[in-house]
């Protein structure tokens, strides 16, 4: 049993000098927590457009050629060289 100095009797009854020291209250908090969800939607339409391109292509092949046309003229000039006397030689088999 306690006594009014503090001091506890032990099981033999005999006295001891026990200091009791006290602490300050422990204050434990227990804290609880509610879940509350709230879901909010979002509605996306997605719209697929398929493009059909058709594509005309016009060529314009241009082709290129080269003709050499090589005309022989030929006179009659004479036998003086220093003073020449050329006249067109005709050689046209239907004239």
């Amino acid at each position: 049993m306690n006594n009014r100095n503090g001091n506890f009797n032990n099981r033999n009854g005999n006295l001891n000098n026990v200091e009791t020291v006290y602490y300050p209250t422990e204050n434990v908090e227990n804290n609880t927590t509610n879940v509350r969800t709230i879901r909010r939607v979002h509605p996306t339409h997605i719209n697929h457009v398929n493009n059909n391109i058709t594509r005309v292509e016009n060529y314009y092949p241009v082709t290129e050629s080269v003709e050499n046309v090589n005309s022989v003229e030929e006179y009659n000039c004479g036998s003086d060289l220093r003073n020449p006397r050329c006249r067109p030689v005709n050689r046209c088999r239907k004239c």
